[in-house]
C-alpha cells in the first residue's frame, strides 16, 4: 500500500474541493461593532474546538502529549485573548494564536476576506544569515540604508521579538523558510493588537549606530508584495522544460496538486520522451520552488520518467512497518463519501487507490458503529507497536550518480508534503544534490478537510490522521547541501545555479 501517494492524492483533492463547496454555501455578515466582533470570536473558538476535539487525533492522542496540552492550554489562552477582540485583525489573531500553536502544517486558520490592515515603516527587512538587514526602501527616510543592520528594536534583541510577536500568530521556528520569513514579517504591520509592531530600532551602517522611531504607513500598492516576496524566498518556479544552458536541463515544477494535472503530465511526458538525452547531460536541475506539495504520485511518476523505473524502485522503501491513525467521526466519513467517486473516476475503477479509498470507507464506518474513536489503517498481518521512527533525512546514501547528469534539487523552502515525499526519493537515489534551502518538514498529521466557522469569517484546515512510526520524524527537514546566500530573485536564484553548475 503506498500510503504517501495516497495520503497526498486525498490531500490535493481537499484543498481544491473542499474549499469552494463549503465558501459557496455559507453567508458572510460582517460584525459591525466590537460587541458583536467579541461575540463572533467566541462563537468560532467553541466550534473550532469541538472541530479539533471530535475530527482530529490532537485532543485524544496519547503519543502527542505535547498537542494534548496545547488542546487545553491554548484554548484558556484563546479565551483570554477574546477578551479583547474589537475587529477583524483582533478576531483572527485571537484564534490564529491557538491553531498554530500546534505547530502542525496540516492545522490551520486562515480569514475568509483579506485583512484590510497592512502598513509597513518605509523599509523592507530580510534575513542575512543570523542578522535582519534592510532589503530596500521608499526613500523616504535617507538616514536608513539599504543594507543596515537592524541590532534591535524597543531594547530587545530581534530574535527575541520574533518569539513574542510573530511566532505566536504564524509561522513555525522549526522551519528554516519560516525563520527567514520571520525577519521580513517583523516590520509588517497586519493590525494584530496581541502583538505590536517596533517602535524605535537600533540600525548600523558601515560600523556607525544610529537610533530612528519608526513611522508606520499603508503599504504602498505598486510593487511592494513583489518586494517582500524577494526578501523571504521569492517565486515559485515556472512549469517546464529548459534549457538554459549546453547540457543543462531546468525543470520547473512549483505544484503536484492534481489541478496542475495536464501541466504535469506534458512536463513527465516531455521528459520521458527526452529521456536518454537528459540523462547524457551535463546537469539537471530539477527546481521545486513554491512547490508545497499535491498528490505523490506526480513527484513518483516524474520521478521513474528521469532515472528509470529501476534505479527508482531500488531506493530503500522508508515507511515499512508504519501506519496511520484516522479520527474517527460522521463529518470525516461524510467527507471521504463525497470526494471518493472523483478520486475513483480520475485514477480508474481497479486503481489502487480505489481499492484503498473503499476499505477506508469501510473501516471509518464500521469503527463508528462500533463507537471506536480510531480507526487503524494498517497492513492486517502487522503486530505489535509501530517501528521507531526518524533520522529518515540523515540516512541519504552516498557514492556516485547512477546516471551521467548531475542531479541538483533546488528549493526555497517550501517543498513539504507530496514534495516531501518526492524529497524521500529522489534526494535517497546517489549523487542528487539540494541546493538552495532546506525543504520544509510535515507532521506527523495528515489528510486535511476545511470547515468555514459559523461566523463564516475565517476557515480552519483540520488534519484527520496521525502516523504511526514515519520514518521521516515530525517537521523533519531535508538540510542543504549547497545552501544559497543571496536575494530570492528568480534571476539572481537561476544565475546562481548556473555558477555553481560550472563550478562543480
Amino acid at each position: 500500500m503506498m500510503l504517501r501517494a495516497l495520503s497526498a492524492a486525498i490531500l490535493a483533492c481537499a484543498l481544491i474541493t473542499g474549499a469552494a463547496s463549503a465558501q459557496s454555501t455559507l453567508e458572510v455578515v460582517t460584525p459591525d461593532t466590537p460587541q458583536e466582533w467579541r461575540a463572533a470570536a467566541e462563537s468560532d473558538l467553541e466550534a473550532l474546538r469541538m472541530y479539533l476535539r471530535e475530527d482530529t487525533p490532537v485532543a485524544i492522542d496519547a503519543e502527542n502529549p505535547r498537542m494534548q496540552r496545547w488542546f487545553d492550554r491554548g484554548y484558556r489562552e484563546a479565551r483570554q485573548r477574546v477578551r479583547r477582540v474589537t475587529d477583524q485583525p483582533s478576531y483572527f489573531y485571537a484564534l490564529a494564536a491557538y491553531t498554530n500553536g500546534f505547530q502542525d502544517p496540516h492545522l490551520s486558520l486562515s480569514p475568509v476576506a483579506p485583512i484590510p490592515i497592512a502598513r509597513w515603516p518605509g523599509f523592507i527587512a530580510t534575513a542575512r544569515g543570523d542578522d535582519t538587514v534592510v532589503a530596500s526602501t521608499d526613500g523616504g527616510d535617507t538616514a536608513i540604508q539599504d543594507g543596515a543592520r537592524i541590532v534591535s528594536c524597543d531594547g530587545r534583541a530581534l530574535d527575541r521579538l520574533r518569539e513574542r510577536t510573530v511566532f505566536p500568530f504564524t509561522l513555525n521556528p522549526q522551519l528554516a523558510r519560516d525563520r527567514r520569513t520571520a525577519h521580513t514579517r517583523l516590520f509588517l504591520d497586519r493590525g494584530n493588537v496581541f502583538a505590536p509592531s517596533p517602535r524605535r530600532c537600533i540600525f548600523e551602517s558601515n560600523g556607525q549606530r544610529t537610533r530612528h522611531t519608526l513611522t508606520w504607513r499603508d503599504v504602498p500598492g505598486d510593487d511592494y508584495w513583489t518586494r517582500y516576496n524577494i526578501a523571504t524566498s521569492g517565486p515559485g518556479a515556472t512549469f517546464g522544460v529548459t534549457t538554459p544552458a549546453d547540457g543543462v536541463t531546468w525543470i520547473g515544477v512549483p505544484t503536484f496538486g492534481n489541478e496542475a494535472g495536464e501541466q504535469l503530465r506534458a512536463l513527465v511526458n516531455e521528459i520521458a520522451a527526452n529521456a536518454d538525452a537528459i540523462r547524457a547531460g551535463r546537469a539537471v536541475v530539477i527546481d521545486v520552488r513554491g512547490n508545497g506539495g499535491g498528490n505523490s504520485e506526480w513527484g513518483a511518476e516524474l520521478a521513474r520518467a528521469l532515472w528509470g523505473a529501476e534505479i527508482v524502485s531500488a531506493v530503500p522503501e522508508g515507511e515499512t512497518g508504519g501506519y496511520v491513525e484516522w479520527r474517527v467521526s460522521q463529518r470525516n466519513i461524510d467527507y471521504i463519501n463525497g470526494f471518493a467517486p472523483e478520486l475513483i473516476a480520475q485514477f480508474g475503477e481497479d486503481s489502487e487507490i480505489a481499492g484503498w479509498v473503499r476499505t477506508t470507507q469501510q473501516g471509518l464506518q464500521s469503527a463508528l458503529e462500533r463507537g471506536e474513536p480510531t480507526f487503524s489503517e494498517r497492513d492486517p498481518n502487522a503486530t505489535g507497536p509501530a517501528p521507531q521512527g526518524g533520522a529518515y533525512t540523515l540516512r541519504r546514501p552516498q557514492g556516485p550518480s547512477p546516471i551521467p547528469a548531475r542531479v541538483y534539487v533546488l528549493s526555497n523552502g517550501t517543498c513539504g508534503s507530496a514534495c516531501l515525499d518526492f524529497a524521500d526519493t529522489v534526494l535517497h537515489i546517489p549523487g542528487t544534490q539540494l541546493i538552495g534551502m532546506d525543504t520544509s518538514g510535515d507532521g506527523l498529521l495528515m489528510e486535511v478537510r476545511d470547515e468555514v466557522l459559523p461566523s463564516g469569517l475565517a476557515r480552519v484546515v483540520l488534519p484527520l490522521k496521525v502516523y504511526r512510526g514515519r520514518a521521516r520524524g515530525a517537521l523533519e527537514a531535508y538540510r542543504v547541501d549547497v545552501p544559497y546566500a543571496g536575494v530570492w530573485d528568480d534571476l539572481a536564484v537561476r544565475a546562481w545555479t548556473l555558477e555553481l553548475i560550472s563550478r562543480q
